[in-house]
């Protein structure tokens, strides 16, 4: 890693010290796969950013410029673009809309020099600077799938996450920051290991987008890499999750599994495994699982956990059935536009499907339909109550891990715990601290905001609009009216949500109803399970294969028979 870094200093260091020209020995820059001549002006460094020419970079793209010398002002002109700038600024007005462009535009030699950022922010062509090769391109010919596949990863394993922000398109920079690239990826690799390449690649079209997605091989486990690009080879989506593989585990010889499907025949229907007891006699008391935060599948999998699969299973050997299905965001990931993504919220996401889950098991004749409950953990948690509210209606609701208060505050919570454990001396913890408190002073005007201002900002790395509608619906407001039985469990480890704060919340605005069970588990975490070892009370543990608790699963058990 040290020679890297030192590597990497070295080609920053020579960078400096050369002078940009379009001789051999210079910068070569190709404009959509044709190498531009600098007649006399020649590319150069100002303050580390590569500046460039602007009329003979912009040539090759179809647009006219006409400078007024008066005013200061520059105008490009195309088919479809119309932009206007002054000289000494860093915005343009870009078909009536601003856009920043970093570096601000100068005059120098009797020419305009505008930075390459201006190419990407500006006119949306993706731009790289290959600071080995000295080469710049914008706006090259069409990168395959393959190849634009390998470009991206590429780019996240060499950590020139800024260099692939530049393929953003403006809907995506906004929804994903550039500041998360980084600490995804690194959490992908502590989950999944060394990459070790490409499996395979595929593309097909979709409501004017390329989807493609790739299989990256890692050591321990596959992710699926799923790209969506529009006509200018920008990203409008960029989504990774891990690939669900099979284990040896096999269900016990006293349930049974059936495949079926929730939402048949609509937009958006879900495959899902009833789990029933084998031996069943008469019609038995069901449960619905609903799923923590991000896409799932029906065993809500996470690193070495699969918890939903592990209380289907332990339920159904104690004679309840259970429903457990794909999570929307999961079975449907690739079907949104960036501007269909940004007005989803939580009641498509996941109180619809929760309803329609519900609903399918009340007309199974094998189930009783006055004994169908709700099991919500995390995300499915918080939501439980408003889930029963709007249509549910189910005999009671068990809550894990879950929380009364809103999304945003227990962000704010996990972000400030994450950069708490930062390295004082490491120069990015006073910058994340800056970027945690500018997040969450969003959050704190969320109600404020107008719909426009929700659907166009992110609250970290959230659409606002999808918490700013899940504030509006918090389980505070369901408490009072909540007279059926429910039963909320947490455990003591828990570091995603908190047994201190939001187990004792639970207990302040329940704990008051003869209605509803508490229980804390000493050592068990946010799944449920007990671990100690390397890595406690951080992600890191989730690595570790692990089975929900034999108590936790004969509490629930316990409690759905008796009621």
């Amino acid at each position: 890693m040290k020679k890297q870094i030192a590597s990497a200093l070295a080609a920053t260091m020579l960078l400096a010290a050369l002078p940009f020209t379009a001789s051999a020995n210079g910068v070569k820059v190709s404009v959509k796969g044709k190498d531009v001549v600098f007649p006399d002006a020649q590319p150069y460094k100002n303050g580390g950013v590569l500046m460039l020419p602007l009329r003979p970079a912009s040539g090759p793209l179809g647009l006219k410029i006409a400078f007024d010398k008066a005013s200061g002002t520059v105008r490009l002109s195309g088919d479809d673009t119309s932009v206007v700038f002054r000289l000494g600024s860093s915005t343009a007005t870009v078909n009536g809309k601003q856009r920043s462009f970093g570096q601000a535009s100068l005059a120098k030699h009797n020419r305009i020099y505008v930075p390459l950022s201006f190419f990407r922010d500006v006119l949306g062509y993706p731009t790289s600077l290959d600071a080995n090769k000295l080469e710049v391109s914008i706006g090259n010919a069409a990168l395959t799938p393959e190849e634009l596949a390998e470009r991206v990863v590429d780019l996240l394993e060499s950590g020139r996450y800024q260099e692939l922000y530049g393929y953003f398109d403006d809907e995506l920079k906004k929804a994903v920051p550039e500041s998360e690239l980084g600490p995804v990826w690194e959490q992908i690799h502590k989950q999944a290991g060394d990459y070790t390449g490409i499996e395979n690649v595929s593309a097909e079209q979709s409501q004017g987008n390329t989807l493609i997605t790739a299989i990256l091989n890692f050591e321990l486990k596959n992710v699926q890499l799923t790209l969506a690009v529009n006509d200018r080879q920008q990203l409008t989506g960029l989504y990774a999750q891990f690939v669900t593989t099979g284990d040896d585990a096999k269900a016990p010889a006293s349930v049974v599994e059936e495949e079926t499907v929730i939402g048949e025949g609509t937009d958006y229907p879900l495959g899902a495994t009833l789990t029933l007891p084998k031996n069943a006699k008469g019609p038995v008391p069901a449960v619905v699982l609903v799923h923590g935060s991000g896409p799932h599948d029906r065993d809500e999998t996470v690193a070495g956990y699969k918890t939903f699969r592990d209380i289907a299973w332990g339920l159904g050997e104690q004679g309840v059935a259970v429903l457990r299905y794909d999570k929307r965001t999961y079975a449907h990931a690739n079907k949104w536009t960036p501007e269909q993504a940004a007005k989803i919220t939580v009641k498509e996401e996941t109180v619809d499907d929760a309803i329609a889950a519900a609903k399918l098991l009340k007309e199974d004749p094998r189930i009783d339909p006055t004994r169908v409950y709700l099991i919500g953990h995390s995300l499915g948690g918080i939501l439980a109550p408003r889930i029963d509210a709007e249509g549910g209606d189910f005999a009671g609701l068990i809550l894990l891990a879950g929380s009364p208060r809103s999304l945003a505050d227990i962000l704010y919570d996990q972000n400030n715990a994450f950069v708490a454990a930062m390295d004082d001396k490491d120069p990015k913890k006073e910058q994340t601290k800056q970027w945690i408190e500018s997040e969450y002073a969003k959050a704190k005007r969320l109600q404020d905001m107008s719909m426009q201002e929700a659907l166009t900002t992110t609250v970290f790395g959230l659409p606002a609009y999808y918490l700013k509608e899940m504030d509006s619906k918090l389980p505070a407001s369901y408490a009072d009216r909540l007279s059926k039985p429910v039963l909320v469990l947490q455990g003591e480890d828990d570091f995603q949500v908190y047994p201190d704060k939001d187990y004792v919340l639970w207990r302040e605005l329940l704990g008051g109803k003869p209605n509803v069970t508490f229980k804390l588990y000493p050592g068990l975490n946010h799944f449920f399970v007990d671990y100690e070892g390397e890595g406690e009370n951080t992600p890191d543990e989730y690595n570790v294969p692990g089975n929900v608790s034999q108590e936790v699963i004969n509490d629930i058990a316990g409690w759905v028979l008796k009621q």
